[in-house]
This record gives structure tokens, sequence and C-alpha cells, in this order.
């Protein structure tokens, strides 16, 4: 469980930091004049920093709610107590999807796409995959079963395995989004969320 924050501009004597919200606590690793570090930052420290991204992907959260038919509320309490929810909300997600394509039946796709994105890699948060997307990639998938889906969507770059995702989860539902929307109206719709999703992030964050 991790909330990946790239800030992509110097912050607290990092030339250019990541804020890494983990179950327990938080650091800020990048690269200092020093060299690479990693320092633990108080979480009410980082607070106001990190909350248009929580915002952010509350946003995201009801945008994927109502596509797959499902409730999505924020929790009340601290940071931590927020991460906690979401990523409940990811496992009640990737069910209702994982239904949704095991009606597709057997398929197979391999794309090459421009730019790969990944708001979410299994339980974690990763804006580093929306601020610098894989490039020039492709993604590649194979489903052989009728009746229930199985299988991984591959991200390959340079010919390297780079990232995947479990075809049944919300982080292997963008992957096929981008890569085969057609397969099913739903993924039409979380293509067209993850476009805007993208250009939220870009409205609000240093990154380029």
């Amino acid at each position: 469980m991790e909330f990946v924050i790239p800030l992509c501009q110097p912050w607290r004597g990092f030339q250019e930091a990541t804020v890494v919200v983990r179950e327990g606590g938080v650091l800020a690793v990048g690269r200092t004049a020093e060299g690479f570090d990693e320092r633990p930052i108080a979480a009410e420290d980082v607070v106001g920093l990190v909350a248009p991204y929580m915002e952010l992907y509350d946003w995201l959260g009801f945008e994927v709610g109502r596509i797959l038919g499902l409730g999505y509320s924020p929790a009340a309490g601290d940071l931590f107590t927020w991460l906690r929810s979401h990523v409940a909300f990811i496992d009640e997600a990737s069910a209702r999807w994982g239904r949704v394509v095991d009606g597709v039946g057997p398929f197979s796709v391999r794309r090459f796409l421009r730019r790969v994105y990944m708001p979410y890699s299994g339980h974690a948060l990763t804006l580093t995959y929306v601020a610098y997307p894989f490039p020039d990639a492709v993604v590649a998938a194979e489903s052989r079963g009728r009746t229930m889906a199985i299988g991984s969507v591959v991200v390959e770059w340079g010919g390297v395995k780079v990232a995947s995702a479990g075809v049944r989860t919300l982080a292997g539902a963008f992957l096929l989004a981008q890569a085969t929307p057609e397969l099913t109206p739903v993924l039409k719709e979380l293509r067209k969320t993850l476009e805007e999703f993208v250009a939220r992030f870009l409205s609000i964050s240093a990154c380029r």
C-alpha cells in the first residue's frame, strides 16, 4: 500500500523530490547536492502538499465507481486512513471489473502505444507512471478463459517487460483501456476517464 507523488521540483533540499506515503509513515526520496537521499517526513508536514492529489484520486474513484456501478466515499480521518480506504475501493473495483471481463471470453491483444499510463499498480497509487508514462511501449495481454478471465496485462518497453497487472484488476483494466478500448464499453469509459485524470494531474503538477 503506497501513494507515490513525484513533485518534479525542488523541495526541502531535494533537487527533485518524490513523496511516498506508506502505512508505516512518509518518505521523501530524490536527488540532493550530495547524491540520492531518502528521508522520513512527518505526515502532518505533507498534508497540504498531497491534498490536491488526494482530491484527484477521489475524483478518479467517483468516476470508476460510476462506470462500474459502485459507490465511492472518501474516508474521513488522517492521510493513512484515507489511503487504506482508497485501497479497499481498489479491491472492490477490481472485483466488479473481474465480473465484466469474465463476460468477454477469450481475447488476445498486442498494441504499440506512444505513452502508457498507470495510475495504479496493485495496491499502489502510482503518480510516477502518470508524470512519466512509459514512452513507445507495447501493451500485451491474452486471456484463454471462456468463463473466467485468466492472465496478465504486460507493458514492454525496449523489448523488456517493465510492468504488469492481473487482467482482472483495476490496474489491468486501465492498461486494457489504453490498448483495446473496443473490447467492452466499460473500457471505453475508463479510457476517457484516464485521459481526463492525466489532464487534471498536469493542471496541478509541476511535472511535464
